[in-house]
């Protein structure tokens, strides 16, 4: 195996811009859509509210509608995940009062290019997952699987949610306790 020192070749390259681009930003969110990467919220000297779509193909950067009424508000530390046309974003609000009373989930149809209102089967907020930042979530056949993060003052979790997309059905899934992990260990 060849050496990966600082005088071996570098294995990233730098994507040149023709166009306007996103601002420098950590605890964004990004994930990848038929040939277009996407970039939600995060932090530069305060909390973002934008969303970007970059064409691996054109090179190019677009600015999306983010203000939509369905439109998640400031993000950070929060995850996004692409299935079937759609992006599902994940936790990440600013804690508050009001936080704590919905489901941290929004929806952005890539077809119709519009952020579209979603509503878990499950009314009671302790039947589905709440805020939290720092959360890793990843899609596995048709669910989008939610481990751990930090809760608002209640610290690390080690909850894993399922999120079916067929019956947009929100449920914990069951973990034997010797199986658990430190959560705080685990992050996107």
């Amino acid at each position: 195996m060849q050496d990966m020192s600082e005088s071996g070749p570098c294995l990233w390259t730098r994507l040149p811009h023709s166009s306007r681009t996103p601002c420098d930003r950590y605890k964004h969110a990004c994930c990848s859509s038929g040939g277009h990467v996407y970039i939600l919220g995060g932090r530069d000297n305060s909390s973002l509210r934008d969303f970007w779509r970059y064409s691996v193909v054109c090179d190019e950067w677009k600015e999306l509608n983010c203000t939509s009424d369905a439109a998640p508000e400031e993000l950070e530390e929060h995850s996004m995940v692409a299935h079937e046309g759609f992006l599902y974003v994940f936790g990440g609000l600013l804690d508050s009062a009001y936080t704590k009373w919905r489901c941290p989930l929004w929806v952005f149809d890539i077809a119709q290019q519009k952020w579209v209102h979603w509503q878990s089967k499950k009314r009671s907020p302790q039947s589905q997952p709440t805020n939290r930042k720092g959360h890793s979530a990843v899609v596995l056949g048709s669910s989008m699987l939610l481990y751990g993060g930090l809760i608002d003052m209640k610290g690390s979790s080690q909850d894993f949610w399922s999120l079916d997309f067929g019956e947009f059905d929100v449920s914990l899934v069951p973990q034997e306790e010797e199986t658990l992990i430190d959560a705080a260990m685990f992050a996107a």
